[in-house]
């Protein structure tokens, strides 16, 4: 797909500095409520279309769940732009995972809107061999694929093979890169994963390296669904345009650039979920648009545009969703690209992060002090912050000879620049900087970040796993820094980090994670931390059950529309 190009004008700048003394918005957010002040989490690039309302004949009283729940409807929303495929072991972004969530199941998940784990496809959680390394594990008997295939304990190990397979170009190995064999797999001298072991048609057994205390934590993620065997094998690369899964829904329709339907799985085996017939995701690339179509009722939730905050926050006519979830909002800039950590830091000088906050996220976040999210175990605390500091900032470059400098920033979909882009060029073109922001589709970025081609993303990170490993060891270890447009190549860095993932003693393991931040992100700035945002969205009044969690990826199968 041809990528889309936008060079930043002198117009374009005035809009921005316009923008910076206005009032806006926080983070797009996606969601529904089980009470009239519930939470949500944000739902970046989601929310729908299609038919509302239950699905009874008039004058007819709907069938209800035990709590009061109505059976039927579709929930409709839109989004601004389609994925590439929804194969997780593939794609990275957010609403992929939303997808895959209500199209597959994993071994374990989140129980509710707590960072706990419970059995889904599993009978019972695992049982750890002493030494910490085994794993062992049943699975439930009698779960369906939407196809009609059974779940066996074969399923799994094809899922993690394929993971694992060279020919896949899985942007997620990460998921099982402690499983003994792993490495042999990933660099094709081996054909299956020594350290997994199928004991029964519904037993196996997982074997790590060595002990690695969040492994569980890995099989709750997106890239950890399970696929089945068969099918799977024979669609081979169309898979991720026809996913088949265990999920409470499936893929019933998806029309290019246009729909994305799916429909209640009649086999899911949660008896009585989901309660809603169909989930509709229309494509609609204008925020204004989608605004208006949610206003008229044609939505029944969306994020809340800039100038709208005032309306949809204030007026009454729509509920209103906060959540805290476990989110970094970084600006990366390749370190081969971009080597001299004066102009690094002179980058970091440059951006009033406050400011942004306030005029473009309405006051809704707070300024990074670390990288790794506040709220998990390990997060950088007592850290000064990052100053703005723009006299000091122009002196760095000078010092660097960068003046003029310009520095190239994809950023991935969307059919305009974002407001946050806007505001950090103008910030550096201050300071004698040229920002440039290139636009492009999620496929040609997913494919220029995993081959270590871009020099800088204004990105968002949402936590997979509440761990400093999966923000610290995801950007700097030498294995998986390049792909996400950083790489850090430091020998050191790559011993802190392995010790610790396998370390025992909490307090020491907490205190490398916490210095190794520390140094990277005050003396070599080797990302550049900007915020932490809370997350909103507003729904129609009939919206009702969402179980929304702080990892901020959730499923559709508790919620409903009572009658209106």
């Amino acid at each position: 797909m041809k990528p889309t190009f936008m060079r930043l004008t002198g117009a374009l700048l005035a809009a921005a500095m316009l923008l910076l003394s206005a009032c806006s918005k926080p983070s797009g957010t996606d969601g529904g409520p089980s009470t009239s002040s519930g939470t949500g989490q944000t739902d970046t690039g989601q929310s729908g279309s299609g038919q509302g309302g239950s699905d009874t004949s008039q004058g007819a009283q709907p069938r209800r769940g035990p709590n009061g729940e109505v059976y039927g409807g579709v929930y409709r929303m839109a989004v601004g732009a389609e994925p590439a495929g929804i194969d997780p072991h593939i794609d990275t972004t957010l609403f992929t995972y939303r997808l895959s969530r209500n199209i597959f199941s994993t071994l374990v998940r989140y129980k509710g809107e707590t960072l706990e784990l419970e059995p889904e496809l599993l009978a019972e959680m695992p049982a750890i061999s002493p030494d910490g390394r085994t794993y062992s594990f049943r699975l439930k008997e009698g779960v369906k694929f939407h196809n009609g295939a059974a779940l066996t304990a074969h399923d799994v190990k094809y899922t993690f093979e394929r993971l694992l397979t060279p020919a896949t170009k899985a942007a997620n190995t990460w998921v099982l890169q402690d499983v003994v064999g792993a490495d042999e797999m990933l660099n094709g001298t081996a054909t299956e994963l020594a350290g997994l072991k199928v004991t029964g048609d519904y037993t196996f057994e997982i074997t790590l390296k060595q002990p690695f205390g969040p492994f569980l934590y890995y099989l709750a993620t997106a890239p950890a669904s399970i696929y089945p065997a068969e099918y799977a094998r024979q669609k081979g690369d169309a898979f991720a345009r026809e996913p088949v899964g265990t999920g409470p829904f499936r893929l019933k329709e998806w029309r290019e650039n246009e729909l994305l339907v799916l429909e209640r799985n009649p086999d899911f085996f949660e008896e009585g979920y989901p309660f809603l017939d169909a989930i509709e995701y229309r494509v609609v690339a204008d925020e204004s648009t989608r605004w208006l179509e949610f206003e008229a009722g044609n939505l029944d939730s969306n994020e809340i545009p800039t100038v709208e905050w005032e309306n949809a926050t204030q007026s009454g006519r729509w509920k209103v969703w906060e959540t805290t979830t476990l989110n970094t909002y970084y600006l990366s800039l390749q370190l081969e690209m971009v080597p001299d950590p004066r102009v690094r830091e002179a980058i970091s000088l440059a951006i009033d992060r406050q400011k942004i906050i306030d005029t473009i996220h309405n006051g809704t976040g707070t300024p990074a002090i670390g990288f790794t999210s506040p709220g998990i175990v390990g997060a950088l605390t007592g850290a000064p912050g990052f100053p703005y500091d723009p006299d000091r900032a122009r002196q760095l470059i000078k010092e660097a000879g960068a003046e003029g400098m310009t520095i190239v920033s994809w950023q991935r979909g969307g059919d305009k620049v974002t407001d946050s882009n806007l505001a950090i060029q103008q910030m550096l073109a201050e300071v004698g900087l040229n920002y440039v922001v290139e636009i492009y589709d999620s496929a040609t970025f997913r494919e220029a970040r995993a081959n270590g081609e871009i020099m800088a993303n204004q990105g968002n990170w949402y936590a997979d796993y509440p761990d400093p490993d999966n923000y610290l060891w995801t950007y700097f270890h030498s294995s998986s820094s390049r792909g996400m447009s950083v790489a850090m190549n430091d020998p050191e860095v790559d011993r802190i980090l392995e010790e610790a993932r396998i370390s025992t003693d909490q307090a020491a393991r907490v205190k490398a994670y916490q210095d190794l931040e520390r140094k990277l992100l005050y003396e070599q700035y080797a990302i550049i931390p900007l915020w932490h945002l809370k997350s909103y969205f507003v729904s129609q009044p009939n919206v009702y059950g969402f179980k929304l969690n702080p990892v901020f990826v959730y499923d559709y199968k508790t919620v409903w529309k009572d009658v209106q």
